[in-house]
C-alpha cells in the first residue's frame, strides 16, 4: 500500500480554521476526511500538512508520525484507495513528514541529509542547545 502514497511539497496551503489539541486530535481529523472522500466516491486522496507547532502547539515530528501511522492504515483497510497524495505546504511540515515517511515506511533509508531530510532536532536538559 505504501507505493500509492506520494509526498508534494506545496506552498501556500491553507491551515484549517478548527482547533486540534493534539497529534491524535489531527489524525482523527485527517481520517474523517479520507473516509468521507471515500464513501463520496473519490480514490485519488489528499491531506494537506502545515507547521503544528506554529498553528496549534504541539510537536512536528509527533504529528508527522501519527498522521503518517492513521493515513496508511486507511489505506490498508480500503483497497479501493488509488492514491494519496501527502501536500506539505511549508518547510518544518516538508522535513518532518520525509523524515518519518523514510523512518517508518522506506524500503531503503537515504542518508539524512540527501534531499533536504534532516533528523529532528532534541534538545538537552541542561543547556537547552539542539543536538542532532
Amino acid at each position: 500500500m505504501t507505493e500509492k502514497v506520494c509526498l508534494e511539497r506545496r506552498e501556500h496551503l491553507p491551515v484549517p480554521l478548527i482547533y486540534l489539541a493534539s497529534a491524535e486530535d489531527l489524525a482523527a481529523w485527517y481520517v474523517s476526511g479520507l473516509l468521507w472522500s471515500l464513501e463520496h466516491g473519490e480514490r485519488a486522496l489528499a491531506i494537506s500538512c502545515f507547521d503544528t507547532q506554529r498553528a496549534f502547539g504541539f510537536s512536528m515530528d509527533q504529528a508527522a508520525q501519527t498522521v503518517l501511522r492513521a493515513v496508511t492504515d486507511v489505506l490498508y483497510g480500503h483497497p479501493e484507495a488509488e492514491s494519496l497524495t501527502i501536500l506539505c505546504g511549508d518547510g518544518e511540515s516538508w522535513r518532518a513528514y520525509n523524515f518519518w515517511w523514510n523512518m517508518l515506511y522506506a524500503e531503503h533509508r537515504p542518508a539524512h541529509e540527501q534531499q533536504g531530510i534532516f533528523p529532528p532536532k532534541i534538545l538537552t536538559e541542561r543547556t537547552g542547545e539542539g543536538i542532532v
